[in-house]
C-alpha cells in the first residue's frame, strides 16, 4: 500500500508545491474575537479525546447507566475510569475469589425487624 499519492519525490516537485501553496485571508477583527470566544477559558483542565472500542452489550449498559446517573456516555465511563485509577491509588490490593467468599461467610445476616 502506498500512503504517498500527491507528495513530492524530487526536489522540484517539492518546489512546484510550496510555490503553488495558497493560503487564506487572515480572520477579519470580528471573526478573530468569535474565534478567541470558543476556546476554553486560560487555565482551564485540557481534555485529550480517545477513541474506544466496546461491545454493542457493554456500551448498551455504559448507555443505561449514564442515563439512569443523569450523565452523557463520556462522562459516566470518565468518572468510572477516574474511580478505579483513585483505588488502585489508594494502594487497594486485589485479594482472589477464593479469599472473598471465605470472607464473606463469616459474615452474619442482618436480621431485620418486620
Amino acid at each position: 500500500m502506498n500512503n504517498d499519492k500527491g507528495l513530492p519525490r524530487t526536489p522540484h516537485e517539492a518546489a512546484d508545491l510550496m510555490n503553488n501553496l495558497a493560503f487564506d485571508a487572515p480572520p477579519t477583527a470580528e471573526r478573530e474575537d468569535e474565534l478567541l470566544d470558543a476556546l476554553p477559558p486560560q487555565g482551564s483542565e485540557i481534555m485529550v479525546v480517545r477513541s474506544l472500542r466496546l461491545p454493542t452489550e457493554l456500551d448498551e449498559s455504559v448507555a443505561v447507566a449514564a442515563k439512569a446517573a443523569g450523565v452523557t456516555k463520556t462522562a459516566w465511563i470518565r468518572q468510572a475510569i477516574e474511580i478505579v485509577l483513585t483505588m488502585q491509588a489508594d494502594d487497594d490490593q486485589p485479594i482472589s475469589r477464593a479469599d472473598a467468599l471465605r470472607a464473606l461467610t463469616l459474615l452474619r445476616p442482618v436480621r431485620r425487624v418486620a
